[in-house]
């Protein structure tokens, strides 16, 4: 039984993929640097949504979704300073304080251009009430041994998880990560429902586990899953996400 598990365990892992959602928040203004131990080049105001991977003790490496003025592009690639950046709503969230390339340039709109800004950020600048794995901790500590979809929906919307709804039986929920060196977003967070009950999630940072069973894989994913489920409903979804995410 627990060699199948693990057999389960394993063919989700190699079969992730990518979808968009939220993860922290800057809990006031603050200062993005290109470099770890560089210049301020932009300024992020509070509130402002952002992905990130911890770099050092002190700051995290984060990756912010914008929009520019197209205008705003030196040689259409260099944002210039002074330069305003906008989230999907059109709302500002920050400034340019010294010129600088974005990441990625995605897609051309109307009169903007939409960017991938990567940089580095103090810890102490990530909102500490916005936790995606706190909160969805606590919810589990008080969660009945089978709980339905309903419970954890105010989470859901609040971190913006991608929704997928890959058959009449199954749902699947998404938070994401950033992969700098593939410049590319990947799981971080995957919730799992059978008939709207949970049936699993997948994980790849620290989440207080209680009720349901937990195991390790490896130093990367982790997992935990309703054991009452069978070995058949769980190779069903291995079906499912070999098809949908591979």
């Amino acid at each position: 039984m627990l060699k199948n598990n693990y057999i389960f365990i394993f063919l989700l892992l190699c079969i992730f993929s990518i979808a968009n959602s939220f993860a922290e928040r800057t809990s006031g203004y603050c200062a993005m640097t290109e470099e770890e131990k560089g210049k301020e080049v932009l300024s992020l105001y509070p509130r402002v949504f952002f992905h990130c991977i911890g770099a050092s003790p002190l700051r995290n490496r984060i990756w912010v979704d914008a929009w520019i003025k197209t205008s705003d592009l030196y040689d259409g690639i260099m944002l210039q300073p002074k330069a305003k950046i906008y989230n999907q709503e059109r709302k500002q969230i920050g400034k340019v304080v010294i010129g600088f390339n974005p990441m990625k340039i995605l897609e051309i709109k109307d009169s903007l251009t939409h960017i991938v800004i990567a940089g580095y950020l103090e810890k102490s600048c990530t909102d500490n009430t916005f936790i995606a794995e706190e909160e969805l901790g606590k919810l589990l500590d008080q969660a009945a041994e089978n709980e339905q979809l309903s419970y954890f929906d105010a989470f859901l919307k609040k971190y913006e998880l991608s929704k997928t709804i890959e058959s009449n039986d199954y749902t699947s929920y998404l938070l994401v990560q950033p992969n700098f060196t593939q410049q590319i977003l990947e799981p971080r967070l995957l919730m799992v429902f059978y008939r709207n009950e949970l049936i699993a999630i997948f994980y790849t940072r620290e989440l207080r586990v209680k009720r349901y069973d937990s195991i390790e894989m490896g130093t990367q994913f982790k997992m935990i899953y309703n054991s009452k489920f069978t070995e058949h409903t769980k190779q069903e979804m291995v079906g499912i996400y070999k098809k949908k995410l591979r």
